[in-house]
């Protein structure tokens, strides 16, 4: 096995880690919990996942400039028509007289715990990113896995500071997180054109010559 491969085994080991902890975590929310919360999460989090393939295809449509004109216009009506589903979709839900605003708290709270969790795994166990890259995720895991709970415990009475810090650090760790991918093959986060790389490198864990795709 070659230094590429071993690199490569533990991104999926922390993926596999995530993935079971995730699965281990709704089980124990469905068996323990029975509550409104857990039943309409089931609902909130594939149809926002639809919304942010949405997103994806809306973006393909656009920036793709080796597909056809045809692939990318269908690309973009699929797009739209994947965030007007999901988006009203996700206003019916939270129209529901049992649903207050601070189960956004509790749906925000899942999704960040486990980008912490990935967070922690990835700057401790791959080698191949960027040793400051991988000390700052580490520390913004820690903390993220902090301020999850605290945003949990604090929902109800402090909605408004809850919602701004989980979004604050979604913010914070997707940056981190795109430093860090980037850190691998040498380039900077400072450059704003690498961004879009970050996408490919989550796309794929081997990129043929990011340089020439700065380039492009």
């Amino acid at each position: 096995m070659n230094i590429r491969d071993l690199f490569d085994k533990k991104k999926l080991t922390c993926d596999d880690i995530i993935l079971v902890t995730l699965i281990i975590s709704i089980g124990v929310l469905l068996v323990f919990f029975r509550s409104i919360v857990v039943y309409v999460s089931i609902m909130v989090y594939p149809i926002f996942s639809l919304f942010l393939y949405g997103i994806v295809y809306v973006y393909k449509g656009l920036a793709k400039k080796d597909k056809t004109l045809t692939i990318s216009v269908l690309r973009l009506i699929l797009g739209i028509g994947y965030l007007a589903f999901s988006t009203f979709m996700l206003f019916l839900i939270f129209s529901y007289p049992h649903i207050t605003l601070s189960y956004i708290i509790y749906f925000l709270s899942l999704p960040t715990f486990f980008i912490g969790l990935a967070a922690i795994l990835k700057g401790s166990m791959v080698e191949v990113y960027s040793p400051i890259y991988r000390k700052l995720n580490i520390l913004i895991g820690f903390l993220t896995l902090g301020c999850t709970f605290f945003a949990l415990y604090y929902a109800e009475g402090y909605f408004v500071l809850s919602l701004i810090s989980l979004l604050f650090l979604l913010t914070l760790n997707g940056v981190l997180r795109s430093g860090l991918y980037l850190s691998e093959y040498g380039l900077s986060i400072r450059n704003l054109k690498n961004i879009r790389l970050v996408f490919y490198i989550m796309d794929n864990f081997q990129m043929i010559n990011p340089e020439e795709e700065v380039q492009s």
